[in-house]
């Protein structure tokens, strides 16, 4: 059975801490389908240089975000596995991205398109997310930290270009009124 859902986050809320959480709460696959919002911080898995790891400050808008997180069982033990990739682009046209290595840091309100399925061969129990967020998708509010201007962004253990401030485009939507929507009717 495939279950689809928005789950809506703030300014300043760590979007793979939440995926994480979400991905936690439930025995079904996780698979990240898309996201819109914008970032404000970013840990980058970077292969081609000798670091590993970038972090990118600033502002930057998604272009993409995608990923999956599986349930695995051996010898009673549970355990996830997966990985999140995202595309950023900065205000003034630079593109990044790669596998997110740390965190992934909302700057304005963000909304990202998850689906959650069973796996065949494994068996499901139905677990009310309900019980875990209190809502029957998870939720995070607050943060009025998308509310100033950004300042020019820096980017650190990378090229030392900088990045310039970024309009907030999604900061209009981030009034405290949060929007949830589940199981759309997309099947």
């Amino acid at each position: 059975m495939f279950e689809d859902s928005i789950q809506c986050l703030f300014a300043s809320q760590d979007v793979l801490a939440k995926l994480m959480s979400f991905s936690q709460s439930t025995s079904q696959a996780v698979c990240v389908l898309s996201a819109n919002g914008s970032i404000s911080n970013v840990s980058l898995q970077q292969a081609a240089i000798s670091v590993g790891n970038v972090t990118y400050e600033g502002q930057f808008e998604i272009l993409s975000l995608s990923g999956s997180f599986l349930l695995s069982e051996s010898g009673g033990e549970r355990s996830r596995t997966g990985r999140l990739n995202v595309l950023l682009a900065g205000p003034d046209g630079h593109v990044l991205g790669g596998g997110v290595a740390g965190v992934l840091t909302a700057a304005s309100a963000v909304q990202v398109i998850v689906g959650s399925f069973g796996m065949q061969g494994q068996k499901q129990s139905k677990l009310d997310r309900s019980d875990a967020f209190g809502v029957q998708s998870f939720l995070v509010s607050g943060a009025s930290a998308a509310k100033s201007p950004s300042s020019l962004g820096t980017v650190s253990e990378s090229s030392g270009e900088p990045v310039s401030p970024h309009n907030q485009l999604a900061e209009a939507s981030n009034n405290g009124t949060p929007v949830v929507a589940n199981n759309l009717p997309w099947r």
